[in-house]
């Protein structure tokens, strides 16, 4: 079987993981042996000209995506990334948008591109990131809401907010540059949904859930008792005495016996104030109407007087 010169992975390295087949050629691979490294799985091949090596160990949607953006890009140098695709290179979270294909900024008469890519003519400015030139964040985040909808938009807007990335002024702003487009209602009602208080896109989407439910959540409240002391600030509050709280399981992952034990007296102190918690899995959110089911069964419950 033949193997991968090490010069070819060198190369590959220095590029995010991909080549052009006019690079391999010149280190001395033929089509034909490239096609043979494809077979045995030493490389990929996303796009016709270009080739990738395997994906490293555990990656997820978001890296593959960034690889594929990578080979993209060699081969549209002139190119801007768009869309969810520079979401991603100005490193806001993404969830709940699709990720199959990277999302090329490019003019329809420079010719077409290559299957398994998106093209589209974007507006507004464009600018560097770690990955090369991007539409400006708040620009890609609108397409990220008409493409994949209001609570995809929401998910990626909420963390550009809370990082300070984007302002309320500059989303609104980009909102009106497509007003009149297709599906410009979705990045309205992202608009009405963002929130930049929230830390996590868990609850963004718990949020997102309760809110299309007509339940009003409040994020990342503060609760003290009766001395004002600081028991808790808590994901989400709903009628001001139902907490709501995002479970991701990963500060739970290694089963610190003190983390549980300090969890478990922070949802003990709460309950003695006359709070219901609600707890929310990831496992929650993947059902439709869960989440909005469970709090409204917490709000049934008698808060003591």
């Amino acid at each position: 079987m033949r193997t991968l010169p090490a010069e070819v992975v060198d190369l590959a390295h220095g590029q995010r993981g991909a080549l052009t087949t006019a690079q391999a050629r010149v280190l001395g691979l033929l089509p034909s042996d490239l096609v043979e490294l494809a077979s045995h799985r030493q490389l990929e091949h996303p796009f016709r000209g270009v080739y990738t090596l395997p994906p490293p160990p555990g990656e997820d949607a978001e890296g593959r995506h960034l690889r594929l953006c990578a080979a993209l890009r060699l081969l549209y140098p002139q190119g801007a990334l768009t869309g969810v695709s520079a979401v991603l290179a100005h490193g806001a979270a993404v969830s709940g948008a699709d990720l199959s294909r990277p999302v090329l900024r490019w003019s329809k008469d420079r010719g077409t591109g290559v299957k398994g890519a998106v093209f589209r003519r974007s507006t507004g400015p464009v600018v560097e990131t770690s990955l090369g030139p991007t539409t400006a964040l708040p620009q890609a985040l609108v397409e990220v809401a008409m493409d994949s909808g209001p609570v995809a938009g929401v998910v990626s807007a909420d963390h550009a907010l809370h990082s300070r990335a984007v302002t309320l002024e500059q989303l609104s702003a980009a909102l009106d540059d497509v007003r009149r487009w297709p599906r410009a209602g979705r990045v309205r009602s992202m608009l009405a949904l963002v929130d930049a208080r929230s830390e996590s896109v868990g609850e963004s989407q718990t949020r997102c859930q309760l809110s299309i439910a007509g339940i009003v959540a409040v994020p990342q409240v503060e609760i003290r008792d009766e001395d004002g002391e600081l028991v808790a600030r808590v994901d989400l509050l709903v009628d001001d005495w139902v907490v709501v709280e995002f479970d991701g399981r990963i500060k739970y992952a290694d089963g610190d016996p003190s983390v549980l034990w300090r969890e478990k007296k922070r949802e003990d102190a709460l309950r003695r104030l006359g709070y219901v918690v609600v707890r929310v899995t990831w496992a929650d959110l993947r059902v439709p109407g869960k989440v909005a089911a469970m709090v409204r069964r917490a709000r049934q419950d008698v808060r003591p007087a």
